[in-house]
């Protein structure tokens, strides 16, 4: 069995196991009152036509309702941000639990370091009298991607709730009990289907870990 994590309504991936916390799975298969509900203006068009035929429900940061070493291959992009360190931490060990000695977690996480850069670079553009007037732009877009989910008063899970950059989750995976870690690019890996999956190049950085040891065919690719 294979596991995609935090799909989001445009995410799935074939043959993989698809899941997301999101109410708008459990709404989708309510089809009368989905459109009730746009009818009534309570939800917009976007998530009215949003596609989430093959997902399950499943709130990840609780549990994995899986066997011990169930699961072969996970990808999750873009979902651990999405849930306090606390319940990060859980996901992580979850993820650990089910999968098989030789199995494979591929995640893809906003690189807090890339918006830092950016963020540096915009503030230092309106120091420089770059641009024509200041704005809190930058700052706010700075602080809304770090923990926007603490300044906004929206949906559990929409915003982020905290950000990782390359030290901070090589040292939560160890700690989880991965020792086989890399850092590796867009697209690249070790695992030559996971890595295809990827869709976020610029922000993103890109983890894959293996639990316990490599299989014997890993369809290698490069990696860094």
């Amino acid at each position: 069995m294979n596991l995609n994590i935090g799909c989001g309504p445009n995410g799935q991936i074939e043959n993989f196991v698809n899941i997301d916390n999101s109410k708008a799975v459990l709404l989708a298969h309510c089809l009368l009152l989905k459109k009730i509900l746009y009818k009534l203006r309570i939800i917009n068009k976007q998530k009215y036509e949003a596609h989430w035929k093959g997902v399950r429900w499943m709130d990840a940061s609780r549990c994995l309702p899986f066997r011990t070493e169930s699961v072969s291959k996970i990808y999750t992009s873009h979902f651990l941000e999405h849930v306090p360190l606390e319940k990060g931490k859980l996901v992580l060990a979850e993820c650990y639990r089910v999968l098989k000695n030789g199995g494979v977690i591929r995640l893809v996480l906003p690189d807090l370091l890339w918006h830092a850069k950016r963020y540096v670079t915009a503030v230092e553009k309106i120091l420089n009298g770059d641009v024509e007037k200041y704005s809190s732009y930058a700052h706010d877009r700075f602080l809304n991607s770090i923990y926007g989910a603490y300044l906004k008063t929206v949906r559990y899970g929409l915003e982020h709730c905290y950000m990782y950059d390359v030290p901070t989750i090589l040292c939560l995976l160890r700690k989880t009990g991965f020792t086989h870690i890399r850092v590796v690019a867009f697209r690249e890996g070790e695992d030559s289907e996971l890595g295809q999956y990827d869709n976020r190049p610029e922000d993103s950085l890109h983890v894959e870990c293996w639990k316990n040891a490599y299989p014997i065919d890993t369809g290698k690719t490069s990696a860094k």
